[in-house]
């Protein structure tokens, strides 16, 4: 058997092992065959149904997208050894966790197909079930109950990734130190290694012609079988690569498969009853894990661990300080498994609350702004993930944001005539996989977004947003979707610059779409932390709040400038004006008279005001330190008459105890007039 290749990178994703598989025949989907039923799908809407019909396909076993030693789903479609792509060689933890949803979902009949009976659904849950019990047991992938990020398939059983980086130390154990400085320099040369910060270690590309076969040029005098056998052992390290993120989408899709697996139609099959003491068994195993990911001292998750060096995910600073890295950012794609994995283990809320989020406008087709929770990208995946089920449309001001992200990729996709949402994903630019495809409006990064690579898996969570918006949206862009659709599903997407489909496949992106587009995860987690308990998620999502009048008697508006910019303000009851003829950095902070602060959380904050000039300001809302403060970048336009801006606050423990908020004003590069008169200003919680 071949030697199996691949790494822990999301961008290149290598391996070997599995003969190159030819892609079939494009064919589209039927017409609504009557051997497709999804319950909570609206009949009326032909093409969401059309849309899963096809994607449904992804799962029929002849396309053998389903390892059958393990049951697991493999990383994707393509299967290129020109390209560098193997994508049936590994998986990832996410696709396991949707695939065991989705299974549990085709049983408890949220998607009847031709492809997998409802008895076949269970007989594969049991044998991907067992196989995670398995692998939470084999230290060769696992740790504390928790599983590595990447899984490889071998006969014998799964594997860990390649390690992505090897230090210089292991070459002089194996060679003495003049040898290994020869080979070090060697690697160098062959662009096999590139060292980092002070060439004590270096970072594996492993890109083009490497591995034993290829010993040449600077590595010729290496190439000996026994010194290229020992080079190559210290290169190939396998490791076992813990990262939060991922272990938390699969422990909360665990969940959600538990409770696909109490629907009524399943609940005393004894069949399903055996899979969910399995299913809480493997759950309850990782509560060592996540206890000891979660770092007291910053009240956060670490990022993830290297369990084989024993060393937590970060990086080392121009000092060479190794840097932790910490879930401290709110609004991304692990926002729902993170409250779930903090409800479930009753770990302390400071996760959520010590997550800090950024919201931003966007100026719409119709000339509205809408503000919602920024993305670090601007990707639809980080903003609606890849399923909503901690009853965030329960929560008024989560909705609120949600229905704004629908409503502004929606905009954006038309205005742009982009099939699709803009999402990470393969971009259609050879084989490149990137995050950095995204709205800039609403990116918290600076940095330029690829704006012509739409996508299509995030349409499914968006449908149990916006049912009917996203029904039209189909329709509109009917035509163009359909070139996408194959046997096996569809395609990633669609690159507008080329006029082509990007045709990479995933399994965590066709199966978000399918479950995201028969809208079950809500009602399937409910039914577990009912079973479990859990009768409020006040601890994850904060809790009741009530209405604040930020002009109010008692709250104190002071004027300041730490560059010493004349900033006036005038403050009475009932409004506020702020002048200044060319500010570069001015403030006004609004402090409290509550000892304790107010809660923000879960409601809309609304600004009536009248401005003689543009100002793009920022309002931070103090309630403790926190990596990324908690900010609302806000516009005013030039008016007359009184404006009104709505601003969406999430539910969310961090919106608690605000003491004060600081609204500055000003740019370093461009002192700007200020004339603002607020003669409104005030949380209204959800009713």
């Amino acid at each position: 058997m071949k030697k199996t290749i691949f790494t822990v990178s999301l961008g290149v994703l290598l391996g070997a092992g599995c003969a190159h598989l030819p892609l079939p025949e494009v064919t589209v989907a039927p017409e609504l065959p009557d051997t497709f039923h999804f319950p909570l799908v609206k009949p009326e809407h032909e093409n969401m149904q059309r849309l899963l019909v096809n994607a449904m396909g992804y799962v029929n076993p002849k396309h053998g997208l389903v390892d059958p030693v393990s049951g697991y789903p493999v990383e994707g479609w393509n299967q290129d050894s020109e390209r560098g792509l193997y994508l049936r060689s590994f998986t990832q933890l996410t696709a396991i966790g949707e695939w065991v949803e989705l299974l549990a979902n085709i049983a408890a009949g949220y998607a009847d197909n031709p492809y997998i009976s409802r008895e076949e659904a269970l007989g594969k849950l049991e044998l991907a079930v067992s196989s995670l019990l398995t692998d939470q047991a084999d230290p060769k992938v696992s740790a504390k109950g928790l599983l590595g990020n990447f899984l490889g398939f071998e006969a014998a059983g799964r594997m860990g990734p390649l390690s992505e980086e090897v230090e210089k130390q292991k070459f002089v154990d194996a060679f003495g130190e003049e040898q290994a400085g020869l080979i070090w320099d060697a690697l160098v040369a062959r662009k096999w290694i590139v060292p980092q910060q002070d060439g004590s270690f270096a970072k594996i590309p492993r890109k083009g012609e490497y591995g034993d076969k290829f010993f040449t040029g600077e590595l010729a005098p290496f190439a000996e079988s026994n010194t290229c056998a020992k080079i190559m052992a210290v290169l190939d390290v396998r490791v076992v690569q813990i990262i939060f993120g991922d272990n938390a989408n699969l422990t909360a899709s665990a969940a959600k498969t538990f409770g696909a697996l109490r629907h009524s139609t399943l609940k005393d099959d004894p069949a399903a009853v055996q899979l969910c003491e399995k299913l809480e068994q493997f759950i309850a195993r990782q509560e060592e894990g996540y206890r000891y990911l979660y770092d007291a001292k910053p009240g956060s998750f670490v990022f993830g661990w290297n369990a084989t060096k024993d060393r937590f995910t970060g990086w080392e600073d121009s000092n060479g300080k190794w840097i932790v890295g910490h879930m401290d950012y709110f609004v991304n794609e692990f926002r729902g498994p993170l409250l779930f994995v903090v409800q479930r283990f009753d770990l302390p809320p400071d996760a959520v609350k010590n997550a800090g989020f950024k919201t931003k406008p966007y100026r719409m087709a119709d000339g509205r702004d809408l503000y919602t929770l920024a993305t670090w990208h601007g990707s639809s995946f980080q903003s609606l993930g890849l399923s909503l089920f901690m009853q965030e449309l329960d929560a008024p001001g989560w909705r609120e944001n949600l229905e704004n992200s629908v409503d502004i990729e929606l905009d954006f996709s038309t205005r742009h005539k982009l099939p699709g949402f803009l999402s990470e994903a393969y971009s259609g630019n050879g084989v490149e996989y990137t995050g950095d495809i995204g709205i800039p409006d609403v990116a918290v990064t600076d940095h330029p977004r690829i704006t012509n690579a739409p996508s299509l898996y995030t349409l499914g969570v968006a449908y149990s947003i916006a049912p009917d918006k996203i029904e039209a949206f189909l329709a509109a862009n009917r035509k163009k979707i359909e070139q996408l659709f194959t046997d096996h599903g569809p395609w990633e997407g669609y690159n507008t610059t080329r006029n082509e489909t990007v045709q990479f496949q995933t399994a965590a992106h066709t199966l978000a779409l399918i479950l995201g587009g028969i809208g079950s995860a809500e009602e399937n987690m409910q039914r577990y932390l009912t079973w479990l308990g859990v009768t409020s998620l006040s601890k994850v999502q904060g809790g009741e709040s009530g209405a604040v009048d930020l002009l109010g008697g008692g709250t104190q508006w002071i004027s300041w400038s730490p560059t010493g910019d004349s900033l006036e303000g005038l403050h009475w009851c009932g409004g506020s004006r702020i002048r200044g003829e060319a500010v570069r950095n001015g403030a006004v902070t609004v402090k409290l008279p509550q000892a304790k602060g107010v809660s923000l959380s879960n409601g809309a904050l609304l600004i009536r005001y009248r401005a003689a000039n543009p100002l793009k300001t920022v309002i931070t809302l103090n309630s403790g330190p926190r990596v990324f403060e908690n900010q609302i970048f806000v516009r005013f336009d030039v008016t007359d008459a009184e404006k009104e801006i709505r601003i969406p606050m999430p539910g969310t423990p961090g919106l608690e105890n605000v003491k004060e908020l600081v609204i500055r004003f000003g740019d370093e590069r461009a002192p700007v007039p200020v004339d603002l008169t607020i003669s409104g200003f005030e949380f209204v919680p959800a009713q």
